[in-house]
């Protein structure tokens, strides 16, 4: 009598838990816990808030930029003159050795010169730093979009391994009551030492799920602290974001909305910073040249000397010089323009493989919703009605339990799958309702 009692309270409180897992999956996309626990909680737009600020990163690309553009301002101008002094025909040996007033060419002298290089040619190097200076800046795009992705993918790896966890120890606590419930019916003869062991055994497992469940989470834990530093080991929001109807529009779209993506600008900006190299290695045909005047000091009783001169450079083999260094650059221009139609397809490929992801992860949640959640609950719901009338075990109560929580963890799995398969399509196609943080 005793027996069935204690049976009897512990089906009233599994029935108890089943309503709340059936109550959870009713209420999955709702918001939970108070306003006060949601504001302490770090949800996916702070982490990614969060990772754009103050980020070294992002920040050094924006002084790469002004570098660039400080360098731009210094090659439009003309090389510093220079100053030049010394003395000019001192004897060195015989009885004037080293007597500035004896010899009549012996002069001290003092004078400038200034090279000259042509405009074309420093417009051309001052145009390649401001093309760098360009590409830096779409190169931080890339940069704060990328970064954006990485951490979403993070969070959710810690939401899912967060969820995960929970379950399991809920899992090993359900298989924990069993086991005291089965070595109380083995000493009336309702249970067999086999079956306390084969709990034992499910809960081991259970307990090495668990364990692997909470290294995924600090694993991705980590990978949030490198973008977010200590705020990466707060607690995480219960709910994922809102996913739109309208982000099927954007899954929907054609590949054309890859071209305005920040890697494919930064791959055309590149395609602009071999064009300046050409049009700098065109510009070496022109001849730089020279100037100086130099004022010789001779003595007393002859007259000064004023020197003027001009050095003009001589491309006496322009076939194996220039020109090879301008073929040089035109097949680096080529080649850039190979790189970006190579990143074209690559994101074009990521955009066909995030579909197929978001529309694994749909037709899974409709199959949960239509069949999987009613069948498992309708099972557990059986379980405990031919319990209460003696057709059915509590051990097959207690294993329709645990398939609703390992489906409940599916699920969940599926609703993160679909939450990053959106996460990689806003990537690729700039949708700022995914990267709410931009």
């Amino acid at each position: 009598m005793n027996t069935f009692i204690g049976n009897f309270l512990l089906f009233c409180a599994l029935s108890l838990a089943a309503f709340s897992v059936h109550a959870d999956h009713n209420a999955q996309h709702q918001t939970t816990g108070s306003n006060q626990e949601s504001s302490s909680r770090l949800s996916l737009d702070d982490a990614i808030q969060l990772a754009i600020q103050n980020q070294p990163l992002i920040q050094s690309l924006d002084d790469a930029s002004a570098a660039s553009r400080e360098a731009a301002i210094a090659e439009g101008q003309l090389p510093d003159p220079k100053l030049k002094f010394g003395v000019i025909n001192l004897p060195i040996n015989h009885g004037d050795a080293l007597r500035f007033d004896r010899d009549d060419v012996t002069m001290s002298n003092i004078g400038f010169s200034q090279d000259v290089v042509p405009r074309l040619k420093r417009d051309a190097a001052s145009r390649k730093m401001e093309a760098e200076a360009d590409q830096y800046h779409s190169e931080q795009l890339v940069t704060i979009r990328s970064i954006q992705r990485d951490v979403a993918l993070a969070w959710l790896d810690v939401f899912e391994a967060q969820k995960k966890s929970g379950l399991y120890a809920k899992i090993a606590d359900e298989i924990a009551a069993e086991r005291k419930v089965t070595l109380a019916r083995i000493s009336s003869g309702g249970a067999s030492p086999s079956d306390a062991l084969q709990l034992d055994k499910e809960r081991a497992l259970t307990h090495d799920q668990y364990y692997v469940a909470k290294r995924d989470e600090q694993k991705a834990r980590a990978i949030l602290a490198r973008w977010i530093g200590s705020a990466a080991n707060n607690s995480i929001s219960d709910d994922l974001p809102t996913i739109t109807a309208k982000l099927l529009d954007t899954v929907a779209a054609t590949n054309a909305e890859i071209d305005s993506h920040p890697a494919l600008q930064n791959a055309r900006q590149a395609e602009l910073v071999a064009q300046s190299d050409v049009d700098i290695a065109k510009a070496e045909r022109l001849k730089n040249w020279n100037w100086e005047v130099i004022y010789g000091k001779r003595r007393s009783d002859l007259s000064d000397m004023v020197s003027v001169q001009v050095s003009i450079d001589l491309p006496w083999d322009r076939a194996n010089r220039q020109d090879k260094r301008t073929s040089e650059k035109l097949l680096m221009i080529e080649r850039a323009q190979k790189l970006t139609a190579d990143r074209r397809l690559e994101l074009s490929a990521e955009l066909a493989s995030a579909r197929a992801e978001w529309d694994a992860a749909e037709a899974r949640e409709a199959e949960h919703q239509a069949s999987l959640i009613p069948v498992t609950n309708a099972r557990l719901n059986l379980m405990q009605a031919s319990y209460a009338a003696g057709k059915a075990s509590l051990a097959d109560v207690w294993e329709a339990r645990r398939g609703v929580l390992e489906v409940e963890m599916d699920h969940w799995g599926i609703l993160t799958d679909r939450q990053r398969a959106a996460v990689k399509i806003g990537y690729l196609v700039n949708d700022n309702r995914i990267f709410k943080g931009n």
